[in-house]
């Protein structure tokens, strides 16, 4: 039996590069792109586009390169880091033209933020013009655009931004409908405690269900990269409740897309995720909505409603709100413990959720001068996204 049957049938493959597999160390400082490296890696690439398969990357390293070509030493201002970007999209970019070129492939470059996901109407068109690339066999290169969005390049509770590529790479692949997330970083796979720390720690080959994750201890980044194992987690979180297998292996080993290309029968090297669920449609887009506007904390009452009870969310059930967002935006949900149970869309701003948390219904119109509310349940059910539910 093949072990990675999973990856030899994926059709749509959304690939990540870490900064730490895309930029050699040099001295100090990220500020050399791994041209071997990745020569080896995209022929891979355009090994699985030449047998019939759709390639995305989602690539980090701007702004290490940048920070070379401008000669830039310490520590960076966000200015600093957004110019950096800007100047090593540029050059990030046509070294993987030259490189896919040696294999006849065209790339296109593709700037997200986070409004054009958590804006529907902008994720619908991201989503056609991706579509048509690949059609056009064209590999997309997708970064963030830290020109213009922040997010990335600081540190942030909650955010409008992905946060990391790990995040972005996780809701191209949820959106794209794609079949396998695999993220290339410079460890090979999801340990069972930090492998540089612990001598004891071990490896783990597969998980089918995300309580496995709960003893991990996935403290800690990489030293160049912003995301860390935590990140990694999230975004295999994100594309199993979509229904998208996630391979989390290293980049750094030669010919890292082996197990994508040919089978194995022993180990497998590195981490397969396997999907919990898969939602669709406008759940799928709140589930998945990166850069959440904010955070509304329920009681145990309110979590038992929402998890045990399939239950709408009420303002009887709220005891804090964090953040600044208005109706109809997607916040988090989390307990008391601050535990995220899943993401909603809002039919009150924070504002009126101030004014009438911890209110029964018939509270609300007064509370907020209203002589009748439309509504009285804060996230209605068909709005809401309950991660339990979904076995992540």
């Amino acid at each position: 039996m093949n072990v990675n049957k999973p990856l030899l049938s994926a059709k749509r493959i959304v690939i990540k590069l870490g900064t730490q597999v895309v930029i050699e160390l040099a001295g100090q400082s990220a500020d050399q792109f791994a041209s071997e490296r990745l020569a080896h890696l995209t022929r891979q690439c355009a090994a699985l586009v030449q047998s019939g398969k759709e390639v995305i990357l989602v690539s980090s390293g701007a702004v290490g390169l940048g920070r070379q070509a401008l000669k830039l030493t310490g520590t960076l201002s966000l200015n600093e880091k957004q110019a950096c970007a800007a100047v090593g999209q540029s050059l990030l970019m046509n070294a993987y033209r030259e490189l896919f070129a040696q294999s006849g492939l065209l790339t296109a470059q593709v700037l997200l933020t986070a409004t054009d996901f958590a804006d529907r109407k902008h994720y619908l068109s991201v989503r056609q013009t991706l579509e048509t690339l690949l059609k056009l066999n064209v590999v997309p290169i997708i970064n963030e655009n830290d020109t213009t969005s922040t997010m990335e390049l600081q540190e942030e509770r909650y955010t409008k931004g992905f946060g990391d590529n790990d995040m972005l790479s996780a809701l191209v692949a949820a959106k794209l409908d794609s079949d396998l997330l695999v993220i290339l970083t410079n460890v090979d796979g999801i340990y069972t405690d930090n492998p540089t720390t612990n001598p004891n720690a071990q490896r783990v080959t597969r998980i089918e269900h995300f309580q496995e994750l709960q003893q991990i201890d996935a403290t800690g980044q990489s030293a160049l990269g912003r995301g860390g194992m935590s990140s990694k987690l999230e975004a295999a979180r994100i594309a199993a409740i979509s229904g998208v297998y996630t391979f989390i292996t290293s980049g750094i080993n030669p010919e890292p897309l082996t197990p994508l290309l040919q089978p194995l029968t022993g180990e497998m090297p590195g981490t397969l995720v396997l999907p919990q669920a898969s939602l669709r449609g406008k759940k799928r887009w709140i589930g998945m909505a990166s850069g959440y506007h904010g955070i509304v904390v329920v009681n145990e009452g309110a979590r038992k409603a929402l998890v045990e009870n399939h239950a709408s969310l009420l303002p009887i059930g709220v005891v804090a709100v964090q953040g600044q967002f208005a109706a109809q935006q997607v916040v988090s949900l989390q307990d008391e413990r601050g535990m995220e149970l899943g993401r909603g869309l809002t039919h009150f701003s924070s504002e009126e959720i101030e004014k009438i948390k911890g209110l029964h219904g018939e509270q609300i119109a007064s509370a907020l001068n209203l002589s009748s509310p439309d509504r009285h349940e804060l996230i209605h059910r068909d709005n809401l996204v309950i991660f339990e539910e979904y076995g992540v």
